[in-house]
């Protein structure tokens, strides 16, 4: 029965592409975050042909209108050793499958509701598979949002309820895309766009993942207040974008001890396109004081910068760097180790985390095609300090300072190929083999990662 099921879904995008072939109709853009998603011009009845377009604008009343939108993210996956040979570690195939819905309601021109739910399965795992990786059923996104409109593009919004968070290249805040579970925050925002600024303010806690059904409730072990302010700086550098963000968290019964306590995380960043010129630089500081009663003091530089040809397959070369700082020394009063907070991973599996890691080396591809990217990573991955040892995403140590006398960690090299078959449904590819270096050759029971996965992604 489920497998019919899945033939059925595979069938329904080619449905709809072929419904949707008006040719004046913008094509659809679908964003990281899918509440920012704008279809008020499909009040043209014109453009409202096709059973996307009927879907994206739903006549209610005079300037109310309801959007349905959704996603279907089956994959097939390969592990092995993604704790590089120690403890127990799933081996082999499994079957991952995310699916959503979503309804943007627009009661006024100014207010808004928007609910979303989520599923999150996997099978034939050899362990029981962590929370990111299965969660039946839940209430996602759930939030209300007025909006005053200031005139000249500006506005100012402010909203409460259930929402996804994202800044940026997703350092700090991140929506947890590569994962096949999504991660929300109940918290409270108020946003401000003035011509080239963008500025607010976001506090609450974060959703607390549960396997079950509809049963996520807030994390009161943690919880955090943000202020951001954003220019687009124009004049010489008229496609970038320069970003500060400060973020207050208190944090209690985190996996490990290490991150609890009060933290201040400070981020400055620039970033954008200029000319064939991809470039991202961000550089973070965190103060604070451990529950165990240390002073914070760590720190993360990240860059990424890349620069396509004007080639035929627009071939791209570049780098990328991830430092953050590790504890100097254990037996002082002072922890240096780095919380990633809510980062996106370094790659798309949760092998290793942020903490005390320098990962550094070339970014290179091509798109063969209009539909075909391709895209490889190569990263030599050092410990910062080697009075500290090496954490998965989930903040676990998984390797201790002692473990071995060596800084280095080993290889990573990453391929991943997308092709988009039409606006809705995309298919692609993905490999990561991590070779290991000396410390986990001396850190004992040492083994190679290997990670791959085969997907499809269909949106509507």
């Amino acid at each position: 029965m489920k497998r019919a099921f899945l033939c059925i879904l595979a069938f329904f995008p080619l449905l709809i592409y072929a419904q949707d072939t008006i040719k004046k109709r913008p094509a659809p853009k679908f964003l990281p975050l899918n509440y920012e998603e704008d279809y008020r011009y499909l009040s043209n009845k014109e453009l409202r042909t096709g059973l996307w377009a009927k879907l994206k604008y739903i006549p209610l009343w005079k300037n109310g209108y309801i959007t349905i939108g959704g996603e279907i993210r089956p994959r097939g996956e390969f592990r092995q050793h993604l704790k590089y040979g120690k403890g127990n570690e799933d081996q082999g195939f499994d079957w991952q499958q995310r699916s959503r819905l979503w309804a943007d309601i627009h009661i006024l021109t100014n207010l808004r509701v928007f609910g979303e739910v989520q599923s999150g399965t996997t099978y034939e795992l050899d362990y029981n598979p962590s929370l990111t990786d299965y969660n039946p059923g839940e209430l996602h996104q759930a939030f209300a949002e007025y909006t005053v409109n200031l005139g000249a593009g500006s506005k100012v919004y402010f909203r409460a309820g259930r929402q996804e968070i994202l800044f940026n290249k997703a350092r700090l805040f991140d929506v947890r895309q590569p994962p096949n579970n999504r991660h929300s925050f109940d918290a409270g925002r108020i946003g401000v766009k003035l011509g080239a600024w963008n500025f607010g303010v976001i506090g609450g806690e974060e959703v607390q993942d549960k396997a079950g059904y509809f049963n996520d409730p807030s994390n009161k072990n943690l919880k955090f207040g943000a202020a951001h302010v954003s220019l687009k700086l124009g004049g010489v550098l008229p496609n970038s974008t320069a970003e500060l963000l400060y973020i207050y968290t208190d944090k209690k019964g985190a996996a490990n001890a290490l991150y609890n306590g009060t933290r201040n995380t400070l981020s400055a960043r620039i970033g954008g396109v200029e000319g064939g010129w991809n470039y991202d630089v961000e550089l973070v500081g965190q103060t604070g004081k451990s529950n165990a009663g240390k002073q914070i003091h760590a720190w993360y530089v990240a860059t990424e910068s890349a620069y396509t040809f004007k080639a035929k397959w627009k071939p791209f070369v570049g780098t990328r760097i991830d430092i953050a700082s590790g504890d100097k020394d254990s037996t002082d009063n002072k922890s240096n180790s780095y919380d990633y907070l809510w980062s996106k991973g370094m790659s798309w599996v949760p092998d290793l985390g942020y903490t005390n890691i320098a990962a550094v080396g070339p970014i290179f591809g091509c798109k063969p095609t209009a539909k075909l990217s391709i895209d490889f990573t190569v990263q030599e991955l050092w410990r910062t300090s080697r009075e500290d040892g090496i954490y998965a995403m989930s903040g676990i140590q998984i390797r201790s300072a002692s473990a071995g006398t060596s800084s280095v960690i080993g290889t990573r090299c990453v391929a991943k190929a997308e092709y988009q078959l039409n606006p809705f449904l995309l298919f692609g590819a993905y490999m990561n083999e991590t070779f290991k270096g000396e410390y986990l050759k001396q850190a004992g029971s040492s083994q190679n990662m290997v990670y791959a996965h085969l997907y499809s992604v269909f949106r509507f």
